[in-house]
């Protein structure tokens, strides 16, 4: 494979961490001619939660690491299941030109992924997996019954979020027909942690170990000014809305299925959110699935809900670049995809439909700023104050 001259990365970087830091050395050492080209989820993260730090700081820390442009991936699509996730993120990333999209997974290589998207258009698959979901099986469960029938060792690879990933994000290219390669990058298994872990040993610990060492003073600055999310204080902002919805607006918003508003509504009387959430999970109803669903009531109140929908970004809206770069944001445009470095002017400027997902991000920011745990960093309206970060 030859050098592309754009590639392209969908990310969340909450934080990031050496383990990403070692992917993008790999593919500037393995394409050394190419740019590299990112999406990242902005104040929300696709779990259902705002990120624990804001999203400029987290692009800068990429671009820092060898990422040369960061746009937001709006969050009407960040909220969406995986594979709506992978879909807008690789399609948008398209729309900007870039000709291969880069991952890391935990064990699948291109060829096994192929295979697996492969049979995933087949006749066999699509039954299967219906056979499934009418047994009462989640969306997620009735994918691995379909896919064991072909593959075992596949089903049970696809189980890990990474490899999945993958797999949409080729699902997408073919799908849609668009011009891109996949480069798989093998999960660096030295730094292997979770995310999660990673997020609670910050929060906890104040460990920043795990992260690249010229972002430590940066995270430790954060921290020390209080400038993070306070997820408690989430959870509550949660629990509230889902006791102040009626059920015959969540019944409307396009968010639940099933008859799970009902349950939604009944146990919003629990004593937390987490407690609500435990008492609502099911084998067809994960806990990410749950949390993508408060999230998008606390975000808008719009009935029937934007995030019912299925919602591709058309604009980039900058959040980090490399100075000299800056001649990317002009071949972007050049396919008609509008370059947002100013809010003000981005409202101004943009059709109706780009202005709404626009300020659905303002929204955004705005819930993850009253979450922040410092009441001195709580201030909002910050996207239209913050300008894109520029790396020199």
């Amino acid at each position: 494979m030859t050098d592309p001259a754009m590639i392209g990365i969908v990310a969340e970087w909450n934080p990031f961490h050496n383990g990403h830091a070692g992917m993008i050395h790999t593919i500037k050492h393995t394409y050394p001619h190419s740019s590299i080209v990112a999406v990242m989820s902005g104040s929300f993260v696709q779990r259902g939660e705002p990120a624990l730090f804001d999203k400029w700081s987290r692009a800068s820390w990429a671009c820092r690491h060898g990422v040369d442009v960061v746009f937001e991936l709006p969050v009407l699509s960040v909220l969406q299941s995986a594979d709506r996730f992978a879909e807008a993120g690789a399609r948008l990333l398209a729309s900007f030109g870039c000709r291969a999209i880069a991952f890391s997974t935990e064990s699948l290589n291109k060829k096994e992924l192929e295979e697996a998207v492969s049979f995933s258009r087949s006749d066999e698959y699509h039954s299967t997996f219906k056979a499934s979901l009418k047994t009462g099986h989640s969306y997620a469960q009735a994918s691995y019954d379909a896919m064991e029938k072909h593959s075992p060792s596949l089903a049970r690879e696809l189980t890990k979020p990474n490899n999945l990933l993958g797999y949409r994000y080729l699902e997408t290219i073919l799908s849609y027909g668009l011009k891109m390669d996949i480069i798989v990058c093998h999960r660096d298994m030295k730094h292997n942690i979770s995310a999660s872990l990673i997020r609670k040993n910050i929060l906890l610990h104040h460990d920043t170990t795990d992260l690249p060492c010229d972002e430590y003073a940066e995270v430790m600055g954060l921290l020390d000014e209080g400038n993070y999310t306070d997820y408690k204080r989430y959870e509550d902002a949660c629990h509230l809305i889902a006791r102040l919805y009626s059920l015959h607006k969540l019944s409307s918003s396009g968010l639940f299925k099933e008859g799970l508003e009902n349950k939604w509504f009944r146990e919003s009387q629990c004593n937390t959110y987490s407690e609500m959430l435990d008492s609502i999970k099911s084998k067809r109803y994960l806990y990410s699935r749950l949390r993508r669903i408060g999230a998008c009531l606390l975000l808008t109140n719009e009935i029937p809900s934007p995030f019912a929908e299925r919602n591709f970004p058309f604009y980039a809206r900058l959040l980090a670049m490399k100075k000299e770069k800056s001649s990317l944001l002009k071949g972007i445009k050049q396919n008609d995809i509008p370059v947002i470095t100013s809010i003000a002017r981005g409202l101004k400027s943009l059709p109706a439909p780009l202005v709404k997902q626009l300020e659905m991000d303002i929204s955004a920011s705005d819930i993850r700023a009253c979450c922040i745990d410092s009441e001195k960093k709580r201030s909002g309206r910050e996207d239209f104050y913050h300008s894109p970060v520029i790396i020199s």
